[in-house]
């Protein structure tokens, strides 16, 4: 795998699907061993509370687990996430990617609006970060105690250990996300590939059907790839085919999802109102394909032409009977009756 599409895989498996890592069902083993490793550190530190605190750079700060001895005064983890510019210990570690320790914070100013010594009573803290392999910051490993504390240095070396072993596990959720969603990618394009875009497809769904939503589906196909192959060379039909995905990438919006599913065939899907909500998209794709100036290398001849697409748009509207499979039938022979359509 190249450096390029590792890095590229991962910046789309940070976006996809939870703004929590913790909360991934993939994470689920690791939480186990997770909390194994916060009760021991608490323990041999002679800790009131232990946590590892999850950091997203959009919202903040949020408890992934807590510590189960019998010391802790809040055994159960908020789910409500501290925001961005609280003034809490973590804040120190995340900001610096370094450990911090705050032996007793009683009396001191920097510390006079932190809720975590003001409402919780913590006035000692040791926190390490917790880092993704590219160095970026998942989030911190930390003990809490409600009177002042000496570590040693050797507990303090300690915690490094436990840091290691949970940015291991790290290490691993990285590798199997970007192995599983190579594994949901089209390499031509970039975009999902039939089992990405289904996956995603049946999310949506789901969530349509919680929250009252219609669902409008786009087929699209470039128009006879067979003149691009054959008059132009297979790399020239790859660029087009490359070219009429970046379009419906750049076209569709934040809600939408979008991927390549067959040869020559795409699809979008996404939340609506209406059908003018699809129509508003297939015009923004042909807009851009008129803008497209394919050059390749070695063609068979010049290319004095911009790719050409067919396409079928249809809104399914709540209570959602129909299956995704079906709904995808129902787009795909709206686009064939366009193609009849363009080819008279």
């Amino acid at each position: 795998m190249t450096d390029r599409l590792r890095t590229k895989a991962l910046a789309m498996v940070l976006l996809r699907k939870v703004d929590w890592i913790s909360q991934d069902d993939a994470m689920k083993a690791s939480l186990e061993k997770w909390q194994r490793v916060v009760d021991l550190m608490t323990q041999l530190l002679g800790a009131r509370a232990g946590y590892v605190v999850e950091y997203n750079g959009k919202i903040g700060f949020r408890e992934a687990l807590t510590s189960r001895n019998p010391e802790n005064p809040f055994p159960k983890v908020s789910k409500k996430p501290q925001p961005l510019d609280c003034n809490i210990y973590c804040r120190r570690v995340v900001e610096t990617k370094h450990a911090f320790y705050e032996a007793d914070a009683t009396g001191k100013a920097e510390w006079a609006d932190n809720t975590e010594l003001t409402e919780a009573g913590f006035v000692s803290y040791f926190g390490v970060p917790l880092l993704w392999p590219n160095g970026d910051v998942f989030g911190t490993l930390c003990v809490f105690d409600t009177k002042a504390t000496q570590y040693e240095n050797t507990l303090q070396e300690l915690m490094e250990v436990f840091r290691d072993l949970i940015e291991g596990d790290l290490r691993l959720y990285e590798q199997y996300e970007v192995m599983r969603n190579l594994s949901m990618t089209d390499p031509l394009t970039g975009m999902n590939n039939r089992a990405g875009f289904e996956m995603l497809a049946h999310q949506k769904i789901r969530i349509a059907k919680r929250y009252h939503h219609n669902i409008g589906i786009i087929f699209i196909d470039l128009d006879d790839m067979k003149h691009w192959n054959d008059n132009y060379g297979h790399a020239a039909g790859d660029a087009a085919l490359r070219a009429v995905g970046k379009a419906i990438t750049e076209s569709i919006r934040e809600v939408d999802i979008c991927g390549r599913i067959g040869g020559d065939e795409f699809a979008v899907l996404g939340y609506v109102r209406n059908r003018g909500d699809l129509t508003t998209i297939v015009t923004r794709v042909r807009n851009a394909l008129d803008h497209v100036k394919l050059t390749v290398p070695n063609s068979k001849s010049p290319i004095h032409e911009t790719p050409q697409i067919s396409s079928g748009a249809s809104v399914f509207f709540e209570p959602l009977d129909k299956s995704l499979e079906d709904m995808m039938a129902v787009a795909d022979l709206e686009m064939y009756r366009d193609k009849k359509i363009r080819r008279k």
